[in-house]
């Protein structure tokens, strides 16, 4: 159940340091976009050379703060009170019953790494982090948007677009191997999971319509070696149609901009290699037009 906030009464039991931490950390624009997080709300605070990320929300009936600046509990920090100020301002939810980031649970295997996290130094994990993004693009790419230094340039796109180039030339040459095909599969699938990463565009989204023609074509010389092939036409198509959808849904197509791109692709396509059904809820008055139409 959703909680309104009394904000004055909040700002009036802030201490007077921490509300003018907090007021500077708002005149610098220091707090980053929100985000719905456990009931509560979080978001990035870049405090001078630091950044933070606060937590705020309910807790047993209190309004409850966890930083990764140390301070957690009542007590609210300035990272957090700046937080819960930008939140009151755009009319964020609070549920009554909140879960703080930490409280969460978590598997296992994921309790050992952070356990080990909190074994390394600052030094230790950066130079961790550092080289591991050298040697994966995905990871490279998820660090920076993290860190909100990816810019929608076109890395990410001529990455994918010369993958695609070398999916539609692999059959071309006279010694090409089913095993070919698989392989370009893979390196598509790989790719727009990158592409993916970086924010979404017009072009991003076309050239996601070419990869999934592309495959499409591809994944018939599957069908018709499916006695030796390792690969599932599917595990290459459900990557490049999920992106398609997410695409389209971080676009913010409207309905009949997302049922016409459908048909065009079912169009071009010969196969079973797009499932309309996982654009149900973005197609709306669409959805049932298209429902049951067959694949590409």
């Amino acid at each position: 159940m959703a909680v309104r906030i009394d904000v004055e009464a909040f700002r009036d039991s802030i201490p007077t340091a921490v509300g003018e931490t907090a007021a500077r950390l708002l005149t610098d624009g220091g707090v980053g976009e929100l985000e719905s997080a456990g009931g509560g709300v979080q978001a990035l605070v870049r405090d001078h050379d630091a950044t933070f990320q606060p937590w705020v929300g309910i807790v047993d009936r209190i309004f409850t703060g966890d930083c990764d600046c140390g301070t957690t509990g009542d007590d609210l920090c300035a990272h957090a009170v700046a937080t819960a100020l930008t939140a009151f301002h755009a009319g964020a939810t609070f549920s009554g019953a909140a879960t703080p980031p930490g409280a969460a649970p978590v598997t296992p295997e994921h309790a050992r790494y952070l356990q080990a996290v909190q074994r390394l130094s600052p030094r230790q994990l950066t130079d961790l982090v550092a080289g591991h993004a050298i040697r994966d693009r995905l990871f490279a790419t998820l660090l920076l948007s993290e860190a909100g230094m990816l810019n929608a340039d076109t890395s990410g796109l001529a990455h994918f677009r010369t993958a695609v180039e070398d999916a539609s030339t692999v059959t071309t040459s006279s010694r090409w191997q089913i095993s070919d095909v698989e392989t370009a599969g893979h390196h598509l699938a790989a790719e727009v999971e990158i592409l993916c990463a970086h924010p979404a565009t017009p072009a991003a989204l076309d050239l996601v319509e070419e990869a999934i023609v592309v495959w499409d074509d591809l994944s018939g010389h599957l069908r018709d070696a499916y006695h030796i092939t390792r690969t599932e036409p599917q595990e290459i198509a459900e990557p490049l149609v999920g992106a398609h959808r997410n695409l389209c849904e971080r676009l913010d197509l409207t309905s009949d901009e997302i049922a016409q791109r459908l048909n065009r692709l079912l169009e071009r396509c010969h196969y079973d290699t797009v499932d309309v059904d996982i654009y149900a809820d973005l197609l709306t008055e669409h959805a049932v037009g298209m429902a049951g139409t067959a694949g590409c």
